[in-house]
């Protein structure tokens, strides 16, 4: 089997699954962490390749996050702006409902483990349920009013359809958070 782009090989639950590969900067300012990857960002070796979170990654472009790539994969202007790539669960599922409460355990405390250790500071959830897995509670979109346990501050993206107006006030939290 030929790997593409960041696809990898990793065990997962005992089982060996075709996944994404975790993406770390050498000094990380932040993380985006998603639930877990979709069979589609997952064929094509690249995060949030879906339309929906396509939107979401152009939404941090547009805040100023990071620079805007040439094509569909943001990893690498992302990187280069001390951002990387991570997900709760490993394997691969068409949406949140194919993945177990069991799962999301034991993926959140092993994701803990490693963003303490690298002393992350601000972790962005292009969606919801990264927040309620690392917090307890899914929170409104913007800086939630908790922080992890190693003390990050937590970054819930506004919905993919929520209103435009919505959608710049919350963005609009997000930079001063970037230093």
């Amino acid at each position: 089997m030929t790997l593409i782009g960041y696809q990898c090989i990793a065990d997962w639950m005992g089982d060996p699954v075709l996944t994404l590969a975790d993406l770390w900067p050498e000094h990380p300012r932040a993380m985006i962490v998603g639930l877990n990857p979709a069979p589609v960002s997952v064929a094509a070796g690249h995060y949030y390749q879906g339309q929906t979170g396509q939107r979401q990654l152009s939404r941090l472009v547009e805040a100023g996050v990071f620079a805007r790539p040439v094509g569909h994969a943001f990893e690498e202007s992302a990187l280069a702006a001390g951002i990387g790539f991570t997900d709760i669960v490993k394997r691969p599922t068409k949406g949140e409902g194919g993945v177990s409460a069991i799962e999301i355990e034991q993926g959140r405390r092993a994701l803990r483990d490693k963003l303490a250790a690298c002393e992350v500071p601000l972790v962005i959830c292009v969606f919801r349920h990264p927040v309620r897995a690392l917090l307890g509670a899914e929170g409104a979109p913007g800086v939630q009013r908790h922080r992890t346990d190693w003390g990050a501050a937590v970054f819930r993206m506004p919905g993919p359809f929520d209103a435009r107006d919505r959608v710049a006030s919350v963005m609009a939290q997000l930079p001063p958070l970037l230093g």
